[in-house]
């Protein structure tokens, strides 16, 4: 399947259903990056199937409000 790149040059304002046709099509490409966004982040362990965040950026004993670095 040949696509061609979504060029916002090339939409004719006065034609309403080409504008309509573009905003599909510029939401549909985002929904794809998206998607492949997610699996990524879900193949790493980062989010769970739901999206819920399964690692935290801080390790966790610096999370110990209490634990001293010498700082």
């Amino acid at each position: 399947m040949v696509t061609t790149p979504l060029n916002i040059a090339s939409v004719d304002f006065r034609n309403e259903e080409e504008v309509n046709a573009f905003h599909e099509a510029w939401i549909a490409s985002g929904q794809a990056k998206l998607q492949e966004d997610f699996r990524r982040l879900r193949e790493m362990g980062i989010v769970d199937e739901q999206g819920n965040q399964l690692k935290t950026p801080i390790p966790p004993d610096m999370l110990d409000d209490t634990a001293d670095f010498g700082g």
